[in-house]
């Protein structure tokens, strides 16, 4: 969010306002464990720390991680009071329950308990460990008595102040050692110990805090206003700052004095001049009870009610909170170096030397402003919504032309003073050309314009006129208006804006950024296919050294010039962007179009953009100073098949360690989701390997060997960062994949290969001999298994007689036979009666048994003369030679009674069996598949009449 902000005086500041100041605030909602920061340090590896009454948070730009009371950090309770660096990258951490810790890298060092709650600790140039206790005074551990470590050992102490609750203590530059106590400030190692205020005749105060500016000042914050201790001489800071209650202080690199209140928020002091934030200006609350500036030059307070960060951003903004006459602002124009001319829905303003203010001294109705364009004679064309053509001169508007004195339509949204001083009028019915005698002439669609809704004009270097409409772009020429079609690019429509350069026209359209080609009319466009993740573009600048800048209303996107070009040649793909929105300090990422110009590059390189909410300035040569700050990088953790390693050291892992983690981060605060990564394992990659954003570098399936891992990162558009953290680790090989341990198993592989090789050679005699006993062996067992074969083709499983496989065939060898010799031959098909009822009675088990008996039996019957077989389930057939058809039936008839009067009861006592018989003669048909017909339809017959029971076919 921008601020607001009450000024003391109206002085223009050398330092950066508060104004021009961008911030955010971070609570509980966002992370923090409690609202009240009550100490903020940031230690020389880039860390932020925050103190709360629930833990200390540590912040790397992205996420926050807590440390809470624990053995291992030594926090003996979550309420913690101070934080104080040092330069060697260490951090003392004190506060309730008299709980002190340093930690020093990613190592914690508890050290004794203090009496009481600690609210400040000071280690003096000597050694000496200086404590602030509350209700109890201060005391100090001298060097040589100090333990690192927590420990029942006695420490010595040495008391300076007792009884009285002390809230800080300072080591100024002359070594002398103070103390802000509720009763005063006292020196604790000079030549007494009472109150210092009081011997400059100032009344007993709490003092809360202190400071010594670069000037070697003493700053002293009490509960009634900020005095200086300055040679021996005590005075108020300031006469606004007398009464107030100042908490906490601070001073910038600006040499800027930031003074935290107990009710009344910040006091800013530059040159003697105060600045005020407060919750009324979106400080998340009133009483302010610490200041930091980190080493990217933002500054942190921290309140009762959560966390804010003042920040110069990259886009300064100006509304009406800043005496901007109007918020939604349509066109900017440039009057001067230090001069800007700011057309809105409420009318003209004015910003110079960077303060906004009415720009019409006869102020009057307020206008609706849509274009501005320079005016050659002097003064500032200004189109407007319902008014028509106005001139704005010497800080007055006049009326000049309307629809009643020739537009036709009072609505202007783009006009331009061409090089032969011609000036035109686009409006939403059409294109007015007025030249310098007065006469007019309107061009419309029946003049070859491609709509009448005009939204933009601008000239080429050929001294060509460019329209862009609300349905397609048109250029001027000797034989008039020429139908630019940039419709051939995915549809585009509406030509919102125009950049010229020499040979090169870019456009500004709803499907992306289109060039167009002076020496062909080739057009190409730069939109989604590219990799803008926009359609819609108002304006297009060029900020006079790499890049183009492109507004929307979803924000403004910068893309390098030079890959613009090369994109719109072919010649690549895919072009990078940076992406700009509120937090980069604009009040409003809606960037307006629509009416011209919305976007001007002034020759002091700063652009400036008419947004939702005000007008918006970035001066373009401060993207790249400010990314060239140096990223202070920490690997943060270190995995490996999912165990934490230190990050401090080398490791040497185990044999298989399968995969390796990364967690880094680049601390800058500034534009944290911004930065840019890159990394290389040395011993695996040869090139860097690019990160983008992501944070995280994972390795899988790495060789045995020494590896080093380095990190680089930067700002977009700034240089890589060398790398400045690595980490050296080493796998282990397996033992088989020891180097002495494969050249051993080598030459032990050769001997074996030169021994392998002359048993090989007797072997293979030994071998030629087994090898034809096999042989016939393997003959002889080939034999036999094609019998077995042969002999399962035609067998059945269940009762090892022929199958009906076997039946057929040599059924059809005998019938021919019996037909040439005229021999008897029959053909008998037995059928197990009710066999159903068996199986669903006692089971198919029991039927398999009952199919079996039956098969023996016949078996039995079975001779040189009679030919049994399986014909099918429950059916068998008989094939007799040479029996007279007169003894046909008495044969059958006896196989009906041996099968019926069998012994069951093996299988069970009331079990039963009989079957039926159906038989032929050959005699009676002219082929075998006839006589199985026949004996099929007499046993058809036979189960009719009702079994167990022959018949013979008549």
């Amino acid at each position: 969010m921008a601020i607001t902000l009450a000024y003391c005086a109206g002085t223009v500041h050398a330092t950066t306002p508060l104004a021009d100041y961008f911030s955010d605030t971070w609570s509980t909602q966002d992370g923090l464990p409690h609202n009240s920061i009550n100490a903020i340090a940031q230690t020389s590896d880039g860390y932020l720390w925050f103190a709360t009454w629930e833990g200390v948070a540590l912040y790397n730009g992205r996420d926050f991680r807590f440390y809470e009371r624990s053995a291992q950090t030594g926090i003996l309770d979550s309420g913690t009071r101070a934080l104080v660096p040092d330069n060697d990258n260490g951090l003392w951490i004190a506060g309730a329950r008299g709980g002190i810790t340093y930690r020093h890298g990613n190592q914690w060092l508890p050290q004794p308990t203090a009496r009481g709650m600690v609210n400040h600790v000071l280690k003096d140039s000597a050694g000496d460990l200086w404590l602030a206790v509350e209700g109890l005074g201060v005391y100090y551990r001298p060097a040589s008595g100090q333990i690192t470590t927590q420990s029942n050992d006695s420490v010595e102490e040495v008391w300076s102040l007792q009884n009285i609750s002390a809230y800080r203590i300072l080591e100024d530059s002359q070594g002398r050692i103070w103390a802000a106590t509720e009763k005063g400030l006292f020196q604790l190692n000079g030549p007494n110990k009472k109150e210092v205020l009081s011997q400059h005749n100032l009344p007993e105060l709490r003092v809360y805090s202190l400071l010594e500016t670069q000037d070697k000042r003493l700053l002293i914050a009490t509960s009634r206003g900020a005095y200086v201790l300055d040679n021996n001489k005590a005075y108020l800071l300031h006469p606004r700052l007398a009464g107030e209650a100042v908490t906490t202080l601070m001073q910038d690199t600006d040499q800027n004095l930031w003074l935290g209140t107990i009710n009344k928020g910040i006091f800013r002091i530059h040159n003697n001049h105060i600045e005020t934030l407060d919750s009324k200006s979106g400080l998340p609350n009133n009483r302010v009870l610490s200041l930091l500036q980190d080493l990217e030059g933002s500054i942190w307070i921290g309140t009762t009610g959560g966390l804010m960060r003042l920040r110069k951003a990259p886009f300064t903004t100006w509304t009406k909170d800043r005496q901007l006459v109007g918020d939604y602002v349509r066109s900017v124009i440039e009057i001067s170096p230090n001069s800007i001319l700011v057309g809105s829905s409420e009318g003209l303003s004015l910003i110079e030397n960077n303060i906004a203010h009415n720009a019409r001294i006869n102020m009057g109705t307020s206008i609706s402003v849509l274009s501005l364009a320079k005016r050659s004679d002097g003064g500032v064309w200004v189109g407007t919504y319902l008014n028509g053509l106005m001139l704005w001169q010497d800080k007055q508007l006049f009326p000049f032309l309307n629809q009643q004195s020739g537009l036709p339509s009072n609505e202007v949204r783009a006009i331009l003073e061409d090089s032969h001083g011609d000036l035109w009028i686009g409006t939403t019915s059409g294109l007015v050309r007025q030249d310098a005698s007065g006469k007019q002439q309107l061009f419309t669609r029946e003049n070859g314009l491609p709509d009448n809704y005009i939204l933009a004009l601008a000239e080429d270097d050929q001294g060509q006129l460019w329209v862009g409409t609300g349905y397609g772009a048109a250029k001027r020429t000797e034989n008039g208006f020429e139908i630019v079609s940039i419709r051939s690019q995915e549809e585009a429509e509406y030509a919102f804006g125009f950049w010229m350069e020499p040979g090169y026209v870019w456009i500004a359209s709803d499907r992306g950024l289109i060039r167009y080609r002076q020496r062909d009319g080739k057009l190409s466009l730069i939109g989604r296919n590219a990799g803008l993740p926009i359609d819609k573009l108002f304006q297009v600048i060029y900020d006079g050294t790499s890049g183009l800048w492109l507004t929307s209303n979803r924000g403004i996107w910068r893309v390098d010039y030079n890959a613009a070009h090369a994109v719109a040649n072919g010649n690549q793909e895919h072009i990078e962007f940076e992406h700009f929105s509120e937090s980069d300090g604009m009040a409003s990422a809606q960037a307006n179009g629509g009416s011209n110009p919305a976007a001007i590059a002034t020759e002091n390189g700063k652009l400036w953009f008419a947004t939702a909410k005000g007008v918006t300035m970035i001066d373009s040569s401060i993207i790249s100073t400010k990314n060239t700050a140096r990223l202070p990088l920490v690997i943060e953790s270190i995995y490996a098949d999912g165990n934490l390693l230190p990050a401090e050291q080398s490791h040497v892992l185990p044999a298989g360690t399968n995969r390796i983690v990364f967690h880094y981060a680049g601390l800058g605060y500034v534009m944290s989701s911004r930065i840019e990564y890159r990394t290389r394992l040395v011993g695996f990659e040869d090139n860097w390997a690019t990160r983008g954003k992501n944070t995280i570098a994972e390795y899988t399936n790495l060789a045995p060997g020494n590896y080093q891992f380095l990190v680089s990162a930067r700002y977009p558009y700034s240089d890589w960062h060398n790398a400045e953290h690595l980490y050296e680790f080493r796998i282990l090989p397996y033992f088989w994949q020891r180097l002495d341990v494969q050249i051993a198993i080598i030459l032990s592989i050769l001997l074996l290969l030169v021994g392998g090789l002359r048993w090989r050679l007797q072997r293979l005699q030994q071998s030629e001999i087994r090898l034809k006993a096999l042989v016939e062996k393997q003959t002889y067992a080939l034999r036999q298994q094609s019998e077995d074969f042969q002999r399962q083709a035609n067998e059945d499983g269940l009762t090892k007689l022929p199958n009906r496989r076997a039946f057929d065939k040599w059924l059809s060898e005998k019938f021919p036979q019996a037909k040439i010799k005229d021999t008897s031959l029959v053909l008998a098909i037995i059928d197990i009666d009710n066999f159903k009822m068996i199986n669903d009675r006692y089971s198919h088990l029991i039927g398999d048994k009952a199919i079996k008996i039956l098969a023996e039996q016949l078996r039995q019957i079975a001779g040189d003369k009679i030919h049994v077989a399986r014909w099918g389930g429950e059916e068998f057939t008989l094939v007799i030679e040479g029996l007279e058809q007169s003894n046909l039936a008495s044969f059958c008839e006896n196989i009906c009674q041996r099968i019926a009067s069998l012994d069951y009861r093996d299988i069970d006592a009331n079990f039963t069996m009989t079957v039926s018989i159906g038989a032929a003669l050959a005699h009676q048909v002219d082929t075998y598949e006839d006589l199985l017909r026949l004996a099929d339809q007499a046993l058809y017959r036979a189960k009719e009449q009702g079994r167990n029971r022959v018949e013979i076919a008549p």
